[in-house]
């Protein structure tokens, strides 16, 4: 019974993906929509003050301040740089020590790109096999295998196409910055994908 087994493992550490807020909602340089439709904004960067590590994606959305609830950082840096009209109007991001504002009216933004990051992907899988020996011609094989053998929840990046939803669009306040969805999931493909909950599978293999 001591004889013939075996153990695997697959362990996935991964830093963080970069990800970067492309507005799309609003017409803030005055640039007119993209020729799509529905009729689009021209792509746009908002500005940026602090460390971007504040910003850092999580299972939550970023949090957004409306006119009358700004924290102060946000009216001091939009006041700097001339954007107090557009904080009214479109509010800002805040979030530990950092902010994120619309820049001034006909202007652009000067965040550059994926300057945030994600919070990285950790997976652990796990089997373990019997083998039997029955003469010198038959074998036969039991498995099980643990795919996210921790349970550990990973969520896709914000930013969109296979690993998100796109939620990275500062004028749509509710679901900037947030990881909403694991990336199988967020990739519509729970069946074949990662970031999914432990499952197992138990199999026999018999060899002649």
């Amino acid at each position: 019974m001591l004889e013939g087994w075996e153990i695997n493992s697959i362990a996935t550490l991964q830093s963080p993906q970069y990800w970067g807020p492309i507005d799309l909602t609003t017409d803030i340089s005055g640039l007119g929509g993209l020729p799509v439709s529905p009729p689009q904004a021209t792509p746009q960067r908002w500005d940026f003050f602090g460390n971007p590590s504040d910003f850092k994606a999580g299972p939550e959305p970023i949090p957004h301040y409306a006119m009358g609830s700004f924290p102060a950082a946000c009216s001091s840096d939009a006041a700097a740089i001339g954007a107090t009209s557009t904080l009214d109007a479109w509010g800002c991001y805040a979030k530990g020590n950092s902010v994120m504002i619309p820049p001034p009216q006909g202007q652009f933004g000067t965040m550059p790109r994926n300057l945030f990051p994600d919070s990285g992907f950790r997976n652990l899988d796990f089997s373990v096999a019997k083998n039997w020996h029955f003469g010198e011609r038959l074998r036969a094989q039991f498995r099980a295998e643990f795919f996210n053998i921790l349970n550990h929840p990973n969520f896709a990046n914000p930013y969109g196409g296979q690993n998100g939803f796109g939620l990275n669009d500062p004028g749509a306040p509710g679901s900037f910055g947030c990881e909403c969805a694991t990336p199988d999931i967020a990739a519509a493909n729970p069946a074949v994908g990662s970031g999914g909950p432990r499952s197992v599978q138990l199999g026999l293999k018999l060899a002649f």
